[in-house]
């Protein structure tokens, strides 16, 4: 709507639904056209684009625009009060699992509301999927399997819970940014696969640590999850010689004890 009117404000305030955006609707629903008088309500650190606010707040908004803009912000608020009433009904809820979120909380990319909606699909007691693998399978985040005459190609992810699998790739977009295990496995796979690919092998990675957080009852242990595998070795070492053999050289590979 404001498009519409030529103000361009979302183009200079990042929230508009902020205290800085909200009092500039405001004013121009009760009336107020001036575009300094409009870039003054402006606060904290928006007021150093108040030159870019005049400019984006000039335009051609109408009482009409006014009362349909009025209309959609009670729509807003009321939307806002109904997901903070559900919040504290499932904060209540879920307070005998804290346990529980805590837990899932420690891995990098999860946070509390992400935890809640892992424990809301899988549950707390991981003995009814046997084991990590078929935890994967069933959520849908496992690797596919696409081998023919000893040769494996990468397959498809087979589908799963797909509510689970949203909220396990959120955690590793999430995950990503961080100077973690597991955001570092994002980056270096993300070069290779792509990011949407990188995305689903970092969400089972998770979804693992979560299935042995819960069995266990422990939390997340940075270490424990850093340390090489001996096939992650096995490809490491063999990657780092083929370079060198590239490049000329001759390799002999001896241990260092």
């Amino acid at each position: 709507m404001l498009e519409d009117t030529n103000v361009k404000v979302a183009s200079v305030v990042t929230d508009l639904f902020g205290v800085s955006g909200r009092r500039m609707l405001a004013a121009l629903i009760a009336g107020e056209r001036d575009p300094q008088a409009l870039a003054g309500l402006a606060l904290g650190r928006l007021r150093r684009k108040l030159p870019q606010l005049e400019v984006a707040l000039t335009g051609q908004f109408t009482h009409h625009h006014a009362t349909i803009i009025q209309a959609s912000l009670e729509l807003v608020d009321l939307l806002n009060r109904q997901i903070a009433d559900l919040d504290s009904q499932i904060g209540e809820l879920v307070t005998p699992l804290e346990p529980q979120i805590t837990q899932l909380d420690s891995i990098p990319g999860v946070d509390k509301i992400a935890a809640r909606d892992i424990l809301a699909e899988i549950g707390t007691e991981m003995s009814r999927f046997g084991s990590a693998a078929r935890l994967a399978s069933w959520a849908g985040v496992c690797p596919g399997n696409n081998e023919s005459a000893g040769k494996r190609r990468r397959g498809k992810s087979r589908k799963g819970n797909r509510y689970i699998r949203r909220v396990l790739v959120q955690c590793a977009w999430a995950a990503r940014k961080t100077p973690t295990y597991l955001g570092r496995t994002f980056r270096r796979l993300e070069v290779r696969l792509g990011g949407k690919k990188a995305a689903v092998a970092v969400a089972h990675k998770i979804l693992v640590i979560v299935y042995h957080l819960l069995a266990e009852g422990t939390l997340y242990d940075e270490e424990r999850y850093d340390r090489l595998q001996p096939r992650q070795e096995a490809q490491q070492r063999q990657r780092a010689i083929k370079v060198l053999e590239r490049l000329g050289y001759h390799v002999n590979l001896e241990r260092v004890a």
